[in-house]
């Protein structure tokens, strides 16, 4: 099992770079594996991962096998606690998504706007957290008072920590999220979205509530 795990973790990390939703060093990614995280290392090029950069942790953070786990570990074991049937998360640097996050001043609990259907199905209401310095554990505490009633968050200045049931769901959203926000500001100012009813329509639909 850990194998298939380790090698989605791979194969959707190299993706994630293919596609430029992250660049050089920046991002990471990990998978669930029962009680314990699969991570890619500090540092690591995730365009180039190897079997070799990927440190298995547990919930608490303490290294199980390899090296250093990347310095957003406490992001993604935040939302691992927060929300037990994630199996993958991504933090990705998206160019739109944190473009986006720029022209945002003030934190909401509804940053992105639904300009299509299939970017609030697969994502629904997207929050912005206030910067906070990379790796730093404020950001980590932001994202876990939020991880519970939200699968997916715009970091101001930073990214997208977004966690789905597998790498490939999860990979999906942060390409939705992106081509959404790429839309929002290509059309704006007078680009329309999905209004509240429409929205509403489709959570019923989906039996899902969001923290107001």
């Amino acid at each position: 099992m850990s194998t298939e795990k380790i090698n989605a973790l791979i194969t959707c990390s190299r993706i994630l770079y293919d596609r430029k939703l992250l660049h050089a060093t920046g991002g990471n990614t990990s998978v669930r594996d029962g009680d314990y995280v699969w991570i890619s290392q500090t540092g690591a090029e995730l365009g180039s991962l190897t079997e070799e950069q990927v440190v298995k942790v547990d919930l608490q953070g303490t290294v199980i096998e390899g090296e250093r786990p990347s310095k957003e570990m406490g992001m993604h074991l935040a939302m691992y606690r927060s929300r037990p049937n994630a199996g993958a998360v991504v933090h990705a640097h998206p160019t739109f998504a944190i473009t986006l996050s720029t022209l945002i001043t003030e934190p909401s609990l509804d940053a992105i706007r639904p300009y299509t259907a299939a970017f609030y199905v697969r994502a629904g209401r997207v929050p912005m957290i206030p910067y906070h310095g990379s790796g730093a554990h404020s950001l980590h505490r932001a994202v876990e008072e939020l991880a519970a009633h939200y699968h997916a968050l715009l970091l101001r200045q930073h990214g997208l920590i977004v966690a789905g049931k597998t790498m490939s769901e999860t990979v999906g959203m942060v390409e939705e999220i992106e081509q959404c926000c790429q839309i929002g500001i290509a059309s704006s100012p007078k680009g329309e979205w999905l209004s509240e009813a429409q929205c509403a329509e489709i959570d019923r639909a989906m039996g899902r509530t969001w923290k107001t």
